[in-house]
């Protein structure tokens, strides 16, 4: 096996590892938003050990704290993996910072949830350990795509910058809005939908506000899809119609959310949908207008439309 042979197994090494790692923590998050559901975050109520011990406990609460503590575990030294190969094989620097900060968030992240537990499931604790947890999705994400991308990536472009930017600003206020939904337990007090009855307390104002912000992140995630239509390969653009499909399932969960009046079931499949949907968010967003590898994608890149943004 030649040098170009070895290196191009190395590299696919890490860019292997990148794509599991990230596949990987959305498997936490939503493991972890079963345990949130279920109300089975004190089902291990002291912290690594669970009752002091290593080996499971086969109760029901228990065991599904103890397994989201394994998976965080796995994805932790997945995570470090990842940056070990990617540190020695890739020479691109944005790939590299970001296997960095996925390598010190999963840090970050793993004593937020032993804080977590030791304040018995705080509603502060459990909000922020959620938005913490899907900003380090973003950082899997996005490591997983430069790892792939390889030298193609050169920075955000002007549709990313904007559009995209604006687009991940506005999911990230959906997540705050929904964890103050579930820390007051606002949603049962908005049980129908997309409106529903302003009573005598706050509760509802709350549920409606998170609607709110939910109908503006739709926006510019339409408005993001729109401008990239024009300078994204044909890849970007089948991608874009399953974030499109995503969010139509997203919407519609929350519907059923609501509806069901916070059903575990209806809430674990929402968030679990969410997830997936941030990822495919952020893979679009890196890649709106890196250029296309295959023959077929840089013959339509090469277009009027791939050149100036102007459609035919």
């Amino acid at each position: 096996m030649g040098v170009g042979s070895r290196r191009s197994s190395r590299q696919g090494t890490a860019r292997v590892l990148a794509v599991v790692t990230a596949i990987a923590t959305w498997g936490l998050a939503a493991l972890g938003s079963t345990v949130r559901v279920t109300n089975s975050g004190m089902g291990c109520p002291s912290w690594p050990l669970c009752y002091g011990q290593l080996g499971p406990i086969f109760r029901f609460h228990t065991i599904l704290e103890e397994s989201h503590r394994y998976t965080a575990a796995i994805v932790s030294v997945l995570a470090f993996a990842t940056l070990f190969f990617v540190l020695r094989q890739c020479k691109s620097p944005a790939t590299r910072l970001w296997a960095k900060i996925a390598a010190g968030l999963v840090i970050f992240q793993a004593l937020l949830g032993g804080l977590t537990v030791l304040a018995k499931n705080a509603p502060w604790t459990v909000s922020v350990h959620l938005v913490v947890g899907l900003v380090f999705l973003a950082t899997t994400t996005v490591t997983a795509v430069l790892a792939v991308a390889g030298d193609r990536f050169r920075g955000l472009g002007g549709v990313g910058a904007t559009w995209g930017v604006a687009a991940i600003g506005a999911f990230l206020l959906v997540v705050i809005s929904g964890t103050v939904v579930m820390s007051t337990n606002a949603g049962p007090a908005c049980s129908s939908w997309p409106l529903c009855t302003v009573g005598s307390t706050d509760l509802p104002v709350i549920a409606l506000t998170h609607r709110a912000v939910v109908g503006l992140s739709t926006l510019l995630l339409l408005g993001f899809v729109y401008r990239g239509w024009a300078v994204g390969s044909a890849a970007w653009r089948r991608r874009s119609l399953w974030l499109l499909g995503l969010l139509l399932l997203v919407v519609a969960a929350g519907a059923l959310v609501a509806i069901s009046k916070t059903s575990p079931f209806w809430a674990d499949i929402h968030l679990a949908v969410a997830g997936a949907l941030w990822m495919l968010l952020m893979v679009q967003v890196v890649t709106v207008e890196v250029p296309p590898t295959s023959t077929r994608d840089s013959a339509l890149a090469a277009t009027p439309a791939g050149q100036n943004g102007v459609r035919p």
